[in-house]
């Protein structure tokens, strides 16, 4: 029967568990919440300000463009030079209509001067209470200012006298013989100009690199005699309120466009966030309402399955038994999975344990071939007479060879330590058939790092060589490796002639059903160790190929952990 106390420990830990994980989510959800919002809010701000940068450099680029035009127009120097060394008329009628012309083209209000080298003017489309004292020496110092502008070039300024607007002012040098004879001015309205761009239904700013106002939206953006200050990006805060920056500079046109969105308070923040918190509020008494009678109900299924698992640890063949249909009832049956397959795997281990004694009293009797041992010795012994130093080589090869094969304290090495062990029972086997035995080796630097069972590779390529100088004088051996999906692949192959159909098959068949009766154990229990040791994607495979080769790939998966 349920204990009492116990029931209520549950309920108690479940109120705990939902308390904390309500606080929990509440706080999440207004973080998240809150940093959605100002993402949001800044993405929508970035992604406004670039529209409005462009709509601002073009317009920038074409006001420019035609402006620039016009004065390079080969026409308007002609008629510009005409109305200024002939005081020609119809040069004065040609200037007008022409333009008239530019100012179609651009739909904003704009105004010409013409002026000799004198500073005298020439020809106007200024009213004479437009043309201001002012107005007359400023452009004079900008056309001289000009001089050096080349022949080809236009220099621009700001022509700011009062007012809300600058004007945007093109000067070009009229030249005559080489001579400058005068120059032709045109002044952009500022006023028009903002009209234009109003249409837009944004604020924007463009200046030149000296902060002089050539367009603004609103001229309470500016700080005074026509200069605007701010950040090049990020919150701004003016005098007509607090705004998105984000700036381009152009270059080629000596100037900086602005784009200003509008960014007021978010006062719907605050009131998300208490709503927010509100519904945690209520969610919080109707969690724990939930909380209490979930508590109630199924403390008796938690206890009896409590009960069950206490069976289990005094009897492990005992599986639990659950009728309490709910959850419950599948947590006993994932718990009796669990059983079963904790059963399956103490089997592999103990199969692997008398496996590995099996393979290790092996390794002492038969690892190393006494043909190999006695070939090795009777080439030294010649050696010794010829030479020496070759002998004393091959003599430290095969200690370290018996010393690194009788060694039972490690079953598992890294790859690039037992492959210096191969490297030396080759140099062996070099200095016994010479030129007649040739071998490759080409291992992804990565093959190097993974644990594998000691003499992995060198079983199988003595095989290669035993049998392989049976059909041919010459034999090559080919060693590859790379890594794939966490799997150490490697492929032992010669061309030694390969063996029978018949043969390959059954060999094949006997890797892959652990023939306990086959007499090729050496590689059965190598696979068997693969496949026990190292997971289901471990073990050899063989590839036959009568009269051209043998091959063996060796899989081995590279464990969690290592």
């Amino acid at each position: 029967m349920p204990d009492i106390s116990s029931e209520r420990r549950f309920q108690k830990k479940l109120r705990d568990i939902v308390r904390k994980y309500i606080v929990l989510v509440t706080l999440v959800c207004t973080v998240l919440f809150v940093v959605g919002q100002f993402v949001v809010l800044m993405v929508s701000n970035q992604t406004n300000a670039v529209r409005h940068l462009d709509q601002l450099e073009e317009s920038l680029l074409f006001f420019d463009g035609e402006s620039r035009a016009f004065l390079d127009r080969q026409e308007t120097l002609d008629t510009a030079r005409g109305i200024i060394l002939e005081n020609s008329r119809e040069a004065a009628e040609r200037m007008q209509n022409a333009f008239w012309q530019f100012g179609e083209r651009c739909g904003i209000s704009s105004e010409i001067l013409v002026i000799d080298r004198e500073n005298r003017i020439c020809y106007t489309s200024f009213s004479e209470r437009q043309l201001t004292s002012y107005l007359v020496n400023y452009n004079s110092a900008i056309c001289y200012n000009a001089k050096n502008t080349g022949a080809d070039g236009v220099y621009r300024a700001v022509y700011y006298d009062q007012g809300d607007y600058a004007d945007v002012l093109y000067v070009k040098p009229v030249r005559a013989g080489g001579e400058i004879a005068g120059y032709v001015s045109v002044f952009l309205s500022g006023s028009s100009w903002n009209f234009y761009l109003s249409e837009g239904n944004f604020d924007g700013v463009i200046t030149d690199l000296r902060d002089n106002a050539m367009y603004v939206s609103k001229p309470g953006l500016l700080s005074g005699s026509n200069k605007f200050f701010c950040e090049k990006a990020g919150v701004w805060h003016s005098r007509t309120g607090r705004y998105w920056v984000a700036s381009r500079y152009l270059p080629q046109q000596s100037a900086i466009v602005y784009a200003l969105v509008y960014y007021p308070p978010n006062d719907g923040l605050w009131v998300g966030i208490l709503i927010l918190l509100a519904i945690s509020v209520a969610w919080y008494w109707i969690a724990m309402w939930i909380s209490r009678t979930m508590a109630a109900k199924n403390a008796a299924s938690i206890e009896t399955l409590v009960e069950e698992i206490h069976l289990v640890r005094r009897d492990p063949d005992y599986r639990i038994q659950l009728n309490t249909a709910d959850e419950f009832e599948d947590v006993g049956e994932q718990i009796n999975s669990l059983l079963e397959h904790i059963m399956y795997l103490n089997g592999r281990n103990e199969e692997l344990i008398d496996l590995n004694a099996r393979i290790e009293f092996q390794q002492l009797t038969e690892q190393i071939n006494p043909h190999f041992l006695y070939n090795t010795l009777e080439t030294i012994r010649n050696l010794v007479v010829f030479d020496a130093p070759r002998a004393e080589e091959l003599i430290i090869d095969l200690t370290d060879i018996l010393r690194y094969s009788v060694d039972t304290s490690r079953q598992e090495v890294l790859l690039g330590e037992d492959m210096e062990y191969l490297y030396q029972y080759l140099n062996i086997q070099g200095c016994r058939f010479g030129e007649r035995l040739r071998w490759q080796v080409e291992l992804a630097p990565e093959c190097e790092r993974f644990h594998v069972p000691k003499l992995l590779i060198q079983p199988i390529v003595e095989n290669s060589i035993k049998y392989g100088f049976r059909e041919k004088m010459e034999l090559n051996i080919s060693i590859t490796g790379r890594v794939e999906d966490g799997v150490l692949c490697i492929c032992v192959s010669d061309d030694g002639g390969g063996m029978a159909l018949e043969e390959a098959q059954v060999l094949e068949e006997q890797l892959a059903a652990f023939d306990s009766q086959s007499r090729s154990i050496g590689l059965r229990n190598l696979s068997r160790r693969l496949y026990l040791r190292y997971g289901d994607r471990s073990g050899l495979h063989i590839e036959n190929t009568p009269g051209v080769g043998f091959r063996v790939y060796i899989r081995v998966q590279q464990r969690e952990g290592d």
